[in-house]
């Protein structure tokens, strides 16, 4: 089992710390848990939101606790202080409790020759990736497909399934009214810190490119349609679709199986509400919701 001493923590934590409380030198965590199987050598931490927190932190069986600075000292035990413990805990639990491939490319993935893939990266068995560019960091799991002309930045996350570079879902009519492909000649430009879910399609650009920015997040089972930008802290959640054309603005979230209208616009700080069926351009700071979508409040 894997022990990781306060020290350790302390370090990996770095300006978030701002008070360590309790004699903490020898001792050691070995395992991050929900509030129901907490024991002595887990990292517990508590939630400032919590009514009854200084309590909670006086009956924690957890030796080791990441705190806000209104906790008072509980004898005998070591309280990290940071000004967000949810914060803190994610940041050491990536750093020493996750799980992480190895880096480079697995023996059954099949890589085009002009591919450029970091040394830093990770490529599962069996994806299939064209002439792409893949950034730092990054991990392409199993069975992902990356076409060409695709660039991916760095400390992204692709998901099983999923396919990114694909052709758009764009027709004209010819003379006789017979649909037949508007040309998808663009490409996919992915930021740094992208994660890409499980069996979702990021479609190439028709003249342009399709375009997410960094740190934006698209869920499992999503639909991203040629030419849509999504910009930075932008969330896209599970089976949502979002046509093309259409942007998200920066830390907005689209909720669960919603649905955009091609050529519309979401503004910044902008919540659209599950299943919502959004046909309008909606402005920054607003919370839509229904089918057709209408706007419920402002957010502050």
């Amino acid at each position: 089992m894997k022990q990781i001493s306060v020290t350790e923590i302390i370090q990996c934590l770095g300006r978030q710390v701002k008070n360590v409380a309790g004699a903490h030198e020898d001792v050691y965590v070995d395992n991050l848990a929900d509030a129901s199987h907490v024991n002595l050598t887990t990292l517990d931490w508590i939630n400032p939101s919590k009514a009854n927190k200084q309590e909670i932190a006086e009956k924690s069986p957890a030796r080791v606790m990441l705190v806000d600075m209104s906790i008072e000292y509980v004898t005998g035990k070591v309280l990290i202080y940071v000004e967000n413990p949810k914060r803190a805990l994610a940041t050491v639990g990536n750093a020493f409790f996750v799980q992480k491939p190895q880096c480079g490319i697995h023996p059954a993935a099949i890589i085009d020759q002009d591919a450029e893939i970091a040394e830093s990266a990770s490529v599962g068995a069996y994806a299939v990736i064209g002439k792409a560019k893949i950034g730092e960091g990054t991990i392409i799991s199993p069975f992902v497909r990356i076409y060409d002309n695709v660039t991916i930045g760095r400390g992204c996350f692709v998901k099983e399934g999923a396919v990114i570079g694909g052709a758009g879902f764009g027709f004209e009519r010819d003379e006789d009214g017979n649909r037949f492909r508007f040309p998808q000649i663009g490409g996919v430009k992915i930021g740094d810190y992208v994660d890409v879910g499980a069996n979702t399609c990021i479609d190439r650009g028709a003249l342009s490119d399709t375009i997410l920015e960094d740190y934006s997040k698209v869920d499992n089972l999503c639909h991203i349609a040629h030419n849509v930008r999504i910009k930075k802290n932008a969330v896209v959640v599970a089976c949502a679709e979002v046509s093309g054309s259409c942007v998200v603005g920066e830390d907005s979230w689209v909720g669960p199986n919603a649905c955009i209208r091609d050529q519309r616009t979401v503004g910044n700080n902008t919540m659209v509400g599950m299943g919502s069926v959004v046909v309008k351009h909606v402005g920054d700071n607003e919370v839509w919701a229904g089918n057709p979508a209408q706007p419920l409040n402002k957010q502050k």
